[in-house]
């Protein structure tokens, strides 16, 4: 049975929905035998924990609509017409695009594994790879905001007295951080007014980094420690009050930054539709266009090149960079020949 490392059993409602013991104890044990040596390869490879454990499970998910719904044979017995209504049962499921196609796509890495491991599995073609993952869907668009309505919110904020939000907007503007990387952020650095960087954080594939941040986060902080007043939880963040405070995670400061959302919307008397990563997108934005505050600070009207822009993202390719940054190519357009595209 698929586990995590310290025991923990699967939990998520898509699992849920048919993963029990009982039913993965009577798989197939030849299928369950490739897949431990699947997992050992994996080992070999240095893959993560966390990497392993999620080819573990999404496999096992094929596994027990084999054993339910395909007498449960090997899965390298299987044909193409097999796989393909397993793709159909995991559309069943209202699974989202994403999800579907990485659960396949499970599947198909464990068959090329056993197709090129000729010394132990009699499997020339893997024929999963036949069964084409479904077409991506439209991301959602993404809400840039100006430099002036980051401002006016934050000023609403602190005139509600609202510093630790205040703080929580201006962090995430100033340092282009994920919501799951300033969860991690703790408070110690914002009492030395000299400094302008977090502790370090872990963000995407296990990298590690300081959050960097400017004159509008140190006002925010400063309000908001005094407010805080002592404690000993370390979080930079928190919730509750008294004995029943707590460090704050990544969906505290999603449900945070929607109220900013409502508030702005409030503000300004028109909708208004941005989340936590907006604001990583619109700190990248402003810096490139030099209308981000700290540009004016420096004097740097003309704003960052994408180089720069990079290293606060903390992104390992400049094509991801660029990818943050709103497309010109229709105002250019527009521009071109004097007319309006909407």
């Amino acid at each position: 049975m698929p586990t995590k490392e310290g025991g923990e059993t699967m939990k998520d409602n898509i699992y849920n929905k048919f993963f029990d013991k009982e039913t993965y104890e009577r798989v197939n044990k030849d299928n369950k035998d490739l897949l431990k040596d699947y997992l050992l390869e994996l080992r070999q490879m240095k893959r993560s924990n966390g990497t392993i454990y999620q080819y573990e499970r999404d496999i096992a998910i094929a596994f027990i609509y084999i054993y339910k719904n395909l007498g449960n044979k090997s899965i390298l017995e299987l044909n193409k017409k097999d796989f393909r209504n397993y793709s159909l049962y995991l559309q069943s499921l209202g699974l989202s695009t994403n999800r579907h196609n990485r659960l396949l796509c499970s599947v198909r890495s464990l068959l090329t594994f056993a197709e090129n491991d000729d010394e132990s599995y009699d499997y020339e073609s893997n024929i999963a790879k036949k069964v084409h993952g479904l077409a991506k869907e439209l991301t959602r668009e993404i809400f840039f905001l100006t430099d002036e309505q980051i401002m006016k919110l934050k000023n609403a904020l602190i005139e509600k007295e609202d510093y630790q939000k205040a703080l929580l907007l201006m962090l995430c503007y100033d340092s282009a951080g994920r919501k799951a990387e300033i969860a991690q952020v703790k408070k110690e650095s914002f009492y030395d007014e000299t400094k302008s960087n977090t502790n370090r954080v872990i963000g995407k594939r296990r990298k590690m980094f300081s959050l960097i941040y400017f004159s509008g986060t140190k006002e925010c902080a400063k309000l908001w420690l005094e407010q805080r007043g002592e404690d000993d939880i370390d979080s930079l963040f928190i919730i509750g009050s008294g004995d029943k405070k707590r460090p704050a995670d990544k969906e505290n400061i999603y449900d945070w930054v929607i109220y900013m959302k409502d508030l702005l919307t409030s503000i300004e008397g028109k909708e208004t539709d941005f989340n936590p990563h907006s604001l990583r997108h619109s700190c990248l934005q402003n810096l490139s266009e030099g209308t981000h505050y700290i540009c004016r600070e420096l004097k740097m009207e003309a704003g960052f090149p994408i180089e720069k822009l990079k290293l606060i993202a903390n992104h390992s390719d400049v094509s991801t960079t660029a990818g943050y940054l709103k497309d010109k190519s229709v105002d250019e357009l527009a521009e071109m020949f004097s007319i309006k595209i909407e």
